[in-house]
């Protein structure tokens, strides 16, 4: 079962390319699974991606890689075990690390007989407001950056070319072994290439080395 996670900050568009990505997926004969994730009160998330017809499976009152792990894993595990989607994605809160939301779900290996396989990570940066998001929380959206495989610039429909190349900077500075794609969730500009990069490629497992790895060079050194 390979999951695919779409990380983002809040308010980078996460839901409606979610379901622009789910939509063809589905449309290309794949079996979809999605698990939203929201800190705090109950979403209107999943109610929304049911009315399309997707299973939707939510998580509240904390985050899928830390607090709640045990949650996640035993989540992924019983749509295995009903569902069997060929594809699970998930939509995790903006605070979501992604390399701890890889080990929350192979977490779930030893809760059924599920052999989970990860499709690259996705993070949304939004091109709009890249300097506000900077300024606020800029360790997050390091993180999330930092971690990624490939980055969706989006609401590119929206931001000047002088925002979404600053954008672009930014992720490439912190990351230049990620891809850069443009996207606009609203016009539909980059979800096919999202769909092929979850559909047809993988992402390696969750290995603590190499985690260790990057927090010392995210701390300078020092690993919290």
């Amino acid at each position: 079962m390979k999951v695919s996670q779409v990380a983002g900050f809040l308010g980078s568009g996460k839901t409606t390319a979610v379901m622009k990505i789910v939509d063809k997926l589905v449309r290309g004969g794949h079996r979809i699974a999605i698990v939203v994730n929201d800190v705090g009160e109950i979403s209107v998330d999943a109610k929304f991606i049911e009315s399309h017809g997707l299973k939707a499976k939510e998580i509240s009152g904390g985050c899928i890689c830390c607090q709640i792990a045990g949650s996640f894993a035993d989540t992924l595990a019983l749509l295995y075990d009903t569902y069997n989607p060929d594809i699970v994605v998930v939509e995790p809160s903006g605070v979501a690390i992604p390399w701890g939301l890889k080990r929350a779900a192979e977490y779930s290996e030893a809760r059924t007989n599920v052999k989970v396989e990860h499709a690259p990570v996705i993070t949304l940066v939004d091109a709009s407001r890249i300097e506000t998001l900077v300024k606020a929380v800029r360790r997050l959206v390091e993180t999330q950056i930092r971690e990624a495989d490939v980055c969706f610039v989006n609401k590119v429909d929206a931001a000047s070319e002088e925002d979404v190349k600053k954008a672009e900077d930014f992720i490439r500075g912190i990351n230049p072994n990620a891809e850069v794609v443009r996207m606009s969730a609203e016009t539909g500009e980059g979800i096919s290439y999202a769909c092929d990069v979850i559909a047809n490629r993988v992402s390696e497992r969750y290995d603590e080395a190499v985690e260790e790895e990057r927090l010392k060079k995210q701390y300078s050194g020092e690993v919290r």
